[in-house]
């Protein structure tokens, strides 16, 4: 016979045995109903979970156990906390909050020692004397008959020994950042994984924070310097909270990508030199945050809050158990992210985590943006919240995320994807309209226009920023390549009838398009330099062989591209906040796309070419600004006869 609390009043005991005499101190229980295996009990008011651990039956003592009751909306609704949770450290001395109100006790084990917590619903408190700076911590829990040792779901240090109580006054103190966005249109992304970015580089400490912002002969400048002169705005940094998936000390022993979240709060440590060293993992950080605001360089930060690693090793189950995650209406948990588990952002206290981790980054470490994967599988209420609490922190934050439209308990009109775009458009979405549709679809067989295909009429609509798609074009993040699927050249060399002997000059009009489009224009790290991981799709544990970059800094396309990104910055014409089909024209001239950009005192006329045929354009149209690949000058005119993008400046 085993006994489980189902609902704040609702015990579900599993047996045939006829039950004549049930007891539970100072509850009035009745019968509800049998349900084959199962029989119902009701009590006559709210159970005290904290506290009810036995219960008497038939004369016996069985133990009752946490059913399905953490499930429920009247728990959510009922076990709700606003304040600070986790370590809250002062020198002299450290509280501890917890949230569980189903643990029966709990103790704060800090070094070697053991100190219990007291029950203050919905958490438990604890507040020790003494300068606990530097020691270990975690909580022992008995959410039954048994305890276990836990690690804070809200713990903002780590070391290789496990979390620690640290003075964040003791850290790199940053001031807030210089990044004054106007609008998300005014950025544009480039996206990196930290190891990949310096592994190859004859820096110090590749592989880590700080070989982002050491010296490198092979770039003649660091990392982040090269980023900024290329044109970039804000570079999106893969997940570097704390990570399954690598050894933080052996470090050469696995590679991962990050989207294997551990702890929310803390920062990697297979990124730092010493991840024995709970403030080296946050100042190697900070010092890359530093170097890049000093330089005018936002950082944005890549968050997977839709699953974790592993859910049976992440701590809140442990803590409140079923809780963290998402199930369906037969109790079984979902599985929409394919990764074992769903987050249940609709709960209200891991809403509170979600917003609390965002702060905590967006405070500390003064993040200027936050990428959000799997956007879609989160809800509207915590991507509004969230919002709001981001915007009062740093007004110019940038949000974004992958708003696939993905089967989960959701329902449609809640879930935050491209569908629902207009009830959140301060939020980016990855626009994989525009990817599929210059890029290509190996799937379908399909090329992309950079490859020659003639879907003239829709690269219009995307060139323009996507109106059919979206309310705003800010809400439009351009891409053709990030870091899961093909590299775009390694998509270039696997497409069907095409000359592969000018893949390069493709992959420069897919760069080219995406910095002329209206909307925000994002690169995957090394997409100058047609990177290619050897044909490898899903890389994310792949050796440094297949994810390096292999760097390039001579090449002419590094040129071209930040050439072409100046010419953004400086036209406002390219970063309209709404659409302005006044000022913005676009139609077919031959086999040429023409994209015409009206200014008060000059029109920017741009001929977009996906073939080999030969166009003339009259010298007196105006000056080219910029050409993808070399033109003919006739007697007359400029003879354009290879794929790009070319710029012509008009007077008015």
């Amino acid at each position: 016979m085993k006994v489980f609390i189902d609902g704040l009043r609702l015990l579900r005991i599993e047996s045939r045995t006829y039950i004549y005499k049930i007891e539970l101190d100072n509850y009035e229980i009745k019968w509800l109903k049998n349900d084959d295996y199962n029989q119902f009990f009701t009590t006559d008011k709210d159970i005290d979970l904290h506290l009810i651990d036995q219960i008497n039956i038939n004369d016996q003592q069985f133990i009752v156990e946490i059913g399905v009751v953490t499930l429920k909306d009247e728990f959510d609704q009922k076990y709700r906390y606003d304040g600070t949770l986790g370590c809250i450290y002062d020198k002299h001395e450290t509280t501890f909050k917890l949230f569980s109100p189903v643990a029966k006790e709990v103790f704060v084990v800090v070094g070697e020692h053991q100190y219990p917590m007291t029950y203050e619903m919905p958490i438990w408190k604890a507040t020790i004397k003494g300068n606990l700076e530097g020691q270990t911590y975690h909580y022992r829990i008995r959410l039954v008959n048994t305890f276990k040792d836990v690690s804070d779901p809200y713990a903002n240090a780590a070391s290789f020994n496990g979390n620690v109580i640290i003075d964040w006054d003791k850290t790199i103190q940053l001031k807030p950042s210089p990044i004054k966005l106007k609008n998300p249109v005014d950025a544009v992304i480039y996206e990196g994984h930290v190891r990949d970015l310096s592994h190859l580089l004859d820096v110090k400490h590749k592989d880590t924070f700080e070989g982002l912002i050491e010296h490198s002969k092979i770039l003649n400048q660091n990392v982040l310097s090269y980023i900024k002169n290329l044109g970039i705005t804000h570079l999106q940094l893969l997940p570097i909270y704390d990570f399954g998936g690598v050894f933080d000390v052996d470090k050469d022993k696995a590679y991962n990508w990050g989207y294997n979240p551990n702890q929310y709060f803390s920062v990697e440590g297979w990124f730092s030199k010493d991840p024995y060293d709970p403030l080296d993992r946050i100042n190697s950080l900070k010092k890359v945050i530093k170097k890049a605001h000093d330089m005018k360089l936002g950082i944005n930060m890549d968050v997977v809050y839709n699953h974790v690693y592993e859910y049976k090793t992440f701590p809140y189950d442990d803590i409140v158990p079923g809780y963290f995650y998402r199930h369906n209406h037969d109790y079984k948990m979902t599985n929409s992210s394919y990764c074992g588990n769903d987050v249940e952002s609709r709960h209200y206290m891991v809403r509170k985590l979600i917003v609390d981790s965002l702060k905590h980054f967006a405070s500390q470490f003064k993040m200027d943006g936050f990428r959000f994967d799997l956007m879609g599988l989160l809800d509207l209420d915590t991507m509004r919240l969230i919002e709001k609490e981001l915007k009062a922190i740093n007004p110019s934050i940038m949000l974004y995320g992958e708003g696939w439209n993905m089967l989960s308990e959701v329902p449609d009109f809640l879930k935050s994807n491209m569908h629902n775009q207009a009830h959140f458009d301060t939020y980016g979405h990855f626009n994989d309209h525009f990817r599929n549709t210059f890029k290509g679809d190996l799937g379908s067989h399909r090329k992309g226009y950079v490859t020659g295909s003639h879907a003239y009429h829709t690269a219009m609509k995307l060139i323009t920023g996507s109106n059919h798609m979206f309310k705003l074009p800010s809400q439009s993040i351009n891409y053709v390549a990030c870091h899961d699927n093909l590299t775009l050249f390694d998509q270039i060399k696997e497409t069907e009838h095409i000359n592969h002997k000018y893949d390069h000059m493709f992959q420069d009009l897919a760069n080219h398009i995406i910095a002329i489009s209206q909307g925000v224009p994002f690169y995957h790290a090394g997409q100058e330099m047609y990177r290619s991981k050897q044909g490898v799709e899903n890389s994310y544990q792949s050796p440094d062989e297949i994810n390096a970059i292999h760097w390039q800094p001579e090449l002419k396309s590094i040129q071209k591209l930040s050439e072409l990104l100046t010419i953004r910055k400086t036209y406002d014409v390219y970063r309209h906040r709404t659409y302005n089909h006044d000022k913005v024209h676009i139609s077919m001239v031959g086999h040429q796309l023409k994209y015409v950009l009206e200014d008060k005192d000059y029109d920017l006329i741009h001929y977009i070419k996906n073939d080999f045929s030969g166009f003339h354009i009259d010298f007196d149209q105006g000056d080219i600004i910029f050409n993808s690949q070399d033109i003919t000058n006739n007697f007359d005119s400029y003879l354009i006869n290879k794929p790009g993008v070319y710029i012509i400046k008009a007077a008015k």
